[in-house]
């Protein structure tokens, strides 16, 4: 077994395509991977709105401008398995479907795609942000407008292992060892209904093409900033980097 870690870090502004965030352990013969050359790439897509369905029209007719910029970056990028951050969910993976098309048509194919229901949007019933109101996007288990806003996916040259992948999305923050919630003024009710990903954890594994299992531990933390004196988003930014080193160790080994 083997680990990569993908920590280029470019300017997209450029026209230059922006790596981060991704983890893979590769299981299979050493020689597998001086064999061949496998590209993995992430890029924060912003491909988000303020409503369900908004994506899915974009995609659907001209598209918006970060849309045509996206496209044109990713087909001069052409990663092998690319892992979009910044991209709205719907149950049946329409809107991804719907951008998957529009590369194959610049001559990009992915076959294989990959998402669930992140933490983005998803309501969590307590005022978490103190502006008065229970339903906002800052009330939400991840910030976000709706449920599903602001998501990741995976697109892949390679099949996606779709009945062994992992969600740790659920994983409650109170419940990583050494959780830095606790310094937090939070009421017990909260605590019980927080969840460390402020997106989604996720252990993908994608079968290469001599056979070998490459799994990406995936995840989007939320910026260590946008919060006041008391630093949570940075407490929790340091948490959800964490998870991994976790449970490379061994822990969360029955979820």
């Amino acid at each position: 077994m083997g680990l990569i870690k993908t920590t280029v870090y470019c300017d997209p502004l450029r026209g230059i395509l922006y790596v981060f965030g991704v983890v893979a352990v590769f299981v299979g013969a050493p020689a597998a991977m001086q064999a061949d050359v496998v590209r993995i790439a992430t890029y924060d897509a912003d491909l988000t709105a303020k409503g369900p369905g908004l994506l899915l029209r974009d995609i659907a007719g001209t598209g918006s401008p970060r849309l045509r910029t996206t496209l044109s970056l990713l087909t001069q990028a052409a990663p092998d398995i690319l892992l979009l951050v910044g991209v709205d969910y719907d149950y049946y993976l329409t809107a991804l479907s719907g951008l998957r098309d529009r590369l194959q048509a610049r001559g990009l194919d992915y076959p294989y795609l990959f998402a669930k229901r992140p933490n983005s949007g998803m309501a969590t019933g307590f005022d978490l942000d103190g502006d008065g109101r229970r339903r906002g996007a800052g009330d939400a288990q991840g910030f976000g407008y709706f449920s599903g806003a602001g998501g990741l996916a995976i697109l892949s040259k390679f099949p996606i292992l779709l009945e062994r992948v992992i969600d740790f999305s659920a994983v409650l923050w109170a419940d990583l060892p050494g959780s830095l919630i606790g310094g937090l003024d939070l009421s017990p009710a909260i605590v019980k209904v927080q969840r460390l990903s402020s997106t989604g954890h996720w252990a993908v594994p994608i079968r290469l093409g001599d056979g070998a299992v490459l799994t990406l531990l995936v995840f989007a933390a939320t910026p260590p900033v946008f919060d006041g004196p008391e630093d949570r988003n940075g407490r929790r930014n340091r948490d959800e980097i964490r998870f991994w080193q976790l449970y490379l160790d061994g822990h969360f080994a029955g979820i």
